[in-house]
């Protein structure tokens, strides 16, 4: 196995990852940073403010980009599980 070909499997993962995870860690910081200001602002520091909202999100943006992310990942998979042929010999 070349070490080009690892560096590539290793970068293709971590992009998936990247694009996987992104939507819902960009939204949950999104309304973090409103919670944070918001408590701020009014001097309310109760931490079931902060998480009732960001599970509420979170839920939201799984239930949307959920279908399409998992199309996503089962097309990664499969190119994967298809170039393992190639990669061992």
């Amino acid at each position: 196995m070349d070490a080009t070909l690892v560096i590539e499997l290793v970068f293709q993962a971590l992009r998936m990852a990247l694009v996987l995870c992104g939507p819902i860690l960009l939204a949950l910081l999104i309304v973090g940073l409103i919670i944070g200001i918001l408590q701020a602002a009014t001097q309310l520091n109760e931490t079931t403010v902060a998480f009732v909202p960001k599970i509420i999100v979170m839920v939201l943006v799984i239930l949307l980009s959920g279908p399409p992310l998992l199309a996503l990942f089962s097309d990664y998979l499969r190119e994967i599980i298809l170039r393992i042929p190639s990669v061992t010999s």
